[in-house]
């Protein structure tokens, strides 16, 4: 009786620890499984409205980057121009009303803006870090990287307004993967960057190009390290598969991941540069969801309705059963401002 007794207790106990244990063991060895509504599982986009413009949208062809500091004010940019304009976003009348223009760079050629994110007081604005597509031209303010102080209250900076420019131009150049194809144009490979969050005070800089067997990279690194000049900072290059001849066209930071705008990676071929690799002129615009730790992500699906090219996005709702975005697209006047729900 004695060893019967013994032997159901040590099968109750060992049975108590496969409970315990099993799930924590799987997440390790296969992908979580969420519950339903979580980003994980979102494989629904659709079009959910239309915005609008109210004032002067400076290059309002060119849209390619939006943040909000608040619920309440943005700040707009186009690639090809050397300002930003703070927006006062109305939820209530879908509108965007330009209310400010803020300058960058005092001279010089564009910036070719191509992102913008936002965290507490400040923006951050980067240029592509790419040379132009067409001619292959190396433009000094295209290799900026800005961040900017703002009143959350008004959305606009104090005056006289704080700037800080810095530059990943030595970190690209440098890194192992990335650097031998710096300097390049986008029809070869070339780095070019179009997509940038922030959480944490660290950035996520999402690369259109290169695409390397199928992997698309986002640089991660803390501000402060490139505002303060550190030398050598320590970074992160995380490879996302997305795919052949996939990039990453933008990247915003939600609640516990991000989303991901991803697109051709290669520029349709020009005058100078008649050959394209990895270009397909028809290729889709697809939604994809990435946790910002692993080397998986998660497809959600082809944006639909897209005029232009999907470059520019910013999270407007996100609970745990949808998540709402204003996409722009750069193309169409006044970047065409569009809402989507996510499910």
């Amino acid at each position: 009786m004695c060893n019967r007794t013994s032997t159901r207790i040590l099968s109750w106990l060992s049975l108590l620890f496969v409970l315990a244990v099993g799930p924590a063991c799987g997440r390790s060895e296969e992908p979580q499984s969420q519950a339903t509504g979580s980003p994980g599982q979102w494989t629904r986009i659709e079009k959910a409205g239309k915005y609008s413009f109210r004032g002067d949208v400076a290059e309002d062809q060119d849209l390619s980057g939006i943040a909000c500091v608040s619920d309440r004010f943005c700040l707009l940019g186009a690639d090809e121009s050397r300002d930003v304009q703070v927006v006062e976003l109305s939820r209530k009348d879908k509108t965007l009303t330009i209310l400010d223009t803020i300058p960058l760079a005092r001279s010089g050629d564009e910036i070719d803006t191509e992102a913008i994110a936002a965290e507490g007081d400040s923006y951050y604005i980067i240029g592509s870090h790419g040379i132009s597509k067409k001619e292959g031209e190396e433009q000094g303010n295209r290799y900026s990287l800005f961040r900017l102080a703002v009143d959350r209250t008004t959305g606009k900076p104090g005056k006289p307004s704080l700037v800080e420019t810095a530059s990943l131009v030595n970190i690209l150049r440098a890194d192992p993967v990335l650097g031998k194809y710096f300097g390049k144009p986008l029809q070869q490979r070339g780095v070019n960057i179009e997509g940038l969050a922030v959480r944490n005070g660290r950035l996520f800089v999402g690369l259109r190009g290169p695409n390397l067997e199928g992997k698309a990279f986002v640089l991660e690194i803390a501000a402060e390290d490139v505002f303060s000049g550190k030398p050598q900072p320590q970074y992160t290059l995380h490879k996302l598969p997305l795919g052949v001849g996939y990039g990453i066209r933008e990247i915003v930071a939600a609640r516990s991941g991000f989303l991901i705008i991803a697109g051709n990676s290669a520029s349709e071929p020009s005058d100078k540069y008649t050959q394209s690799m990895d270009y397909a002129e028809n290729r889709e615009f697809l939604l994809v969801w990435w946790d910002g730790t692993s080397p998986k992500v998660h497809p959600i699906g082809p944006i639909p309705d897209v005029s232009g090219k999907a470059e520019a996005m910013t999270i407007l709702e996100e609970t745990p059963d949808h998540m709402d975005v204003l996409m722009l697209f750069d193309g169409p006047r006044q970047g065409r401002p569009t809402l989507y729900r996510i499910e």
